[in-house]
This record gives structure tokens, sequence and C-alpha cells, in this order.
């Protein structure tokens, strides 16, 4: 059986919270792609009391969805990890950390598709909102299209905690990311529960020095995991 890693189950209990059902889940391995598109929107400068503007502009609501908060504690792995090629690390970074590169404040949200009576396999989605220094933002970006143009065949991770085992990525996977920010980036991460194809779906777009990452996973129904674009056209709105 793959060995999955506390750090990896920890990095996919971002959804759990929201679709509660990883935690029944036993072995599970990921692994991606990714794809860019230049937009066009309006630049914005990351404010400088980061965090209470972030609160503000990160999606409220969106039609048919159910918004609730989520905390770092909850959504972030606090593992390092090392990928097995260097540059596929920027990848593995953004699985454990659910946020792009190094930025200075991050905030989420975790949205359910609300149905009655309540669907537990609905789909279900994160949203991170992050703020930069000065140039961080594109950098992050940047660094991250090129490990998906790098590691389109996979990579592996280990735990810098030395446990045992490791994560298996063992496809990436470009999609075109949305129009109207200053950039945008899109992939898919393939990997496997229980023998079965497991993909997870990341969105990023950026305007500025802020970044708003969308996640998206389905263990129900791996082959209609997306990310709606309902959502993504919500949050970008409040950025524009």
């Amino acid at each position: 059986m793959l060995h999955t890693s506390a750090r990896f189950r920890r990095a996919l209990g971002a959804l759990s919270v929201v679709s509660a059902v990883l935690a029944a889940l036993g072995s599970v391995a990921a692994c991606g792609g990714t794809g860019r598109s230049d937009g066009k929107g309006p630049s914005r400068e990351a404010p400088a009391d980061a965090a209470d503007s972030l609160e503000k502009l990160i999606v409220a609501e969106v039609e048919g969805f159910e918004v609730t908060g989520a905390t770092a504690a909850e959504v972030r792995a606090t593992d390092a990890v090392t990928a097995s090629e260097a540059a596929c690390q920027p990848i593995a970074d953004l699985v454990g950390t659910v946020a792009a590169g190094s930025p200075s404040d991050t905030v989420y949200r975790q949205l359910i598709a609300s149905s009655e009576p309540r669907d537990r396999t609905a789909p279900a989605v994160l949203v991170a909102l992050s703020s930069y220094p000065r140039g961080g933002a594109a950098r992050a970006l940047a660094a991250l299209g090129e490990a998906v143009s790098a590691c389109e065949g996979g990579f592996t991770t280990t735990a810098a905690d030395g446990e045992e085992g490791r994560d298996v990525y063992s496809e990436v996977e470009a999609e075109n990311g949305p129009a109207g920010l200053d950039e945008s980036l899109a992939f898919e991460l393939t990997g496997t529960l229980d023998g079965e194809r497991l993909p997870l779906k990341y969105t990023l777009v950026r305007t500025g020095d802020t970044v708003a990452l969308f996640y998206a996973m389905n263990p129900f129904d791996p082959a209609s995991v997306a990310i709606a674009p309902t959502v993504t056209a919500a949050q970008m709105a409040r950025l524009m």
C-alpha cells in the first residue's frame, strides 16, 4: 500500500473540514500540473494593514455555496518536505501551506455547495487570499509556473522529520487560468486514493501583490472535481 505522510493527510485536511470525508481515509498521495494565462485587470498593491484588509477583500458570499471561515491551523501542514527534484519544490510547498511562496499574511474561507437535505458529498472549495512584500506575489507565481513546466512527469516528497515513506506525485497537467486580473495560473495535481486516481485542482490569480488561491477535490467522485467559475468570479470581483 502506498504510504501517505501525516503532512500530506493534513494538507488535504483543509477540505476535509468542508466535506467531512478525509478523516475516514487511510491512504492518499497526490501529484500535479499547472497552467498560466495573463489577465488584464487592474493592479492592487498589498495594503499596509494586510491581515485586516485581506479579511475585507476575501469572498463573503457566493450564490449556491455556504461560506465559512477557516484557520491556518486547520488548513496548513507544518512539517517541511523536500521534493525529489529541486525544480518541483514550489509545488510541494504549495500542497503543504496552501499558499504560493512566502506571503506576509493569508486568510482562508471554505465554500461548500449548499443543498437541502445537506449532501456531504457536495463539491467544496477552499479560498486563500494572501498578501506579499512588493514584487513577491509575481515571483511566487513565476516560480510555481516554472515548477509545473519542469515537473510534468511527477515527483516525490520526503518529510524532513524522518517520517517513513513518501508522498508520490505522478502527473502534472496544465490548465487555463481565468482572465481579468494581472496574472493567473491553474493546474491539476494527480495522486491516488485506495488505488484510484484522485485529482486536486488549484487556481491562482494575482493582482499586484495580492494572490487568491482556489483549491478543490472530491474523493467521492474524482472525475467531477472542479472549481466553480462562480467562486473565482466572486473573489476576483472583490479584487478589481
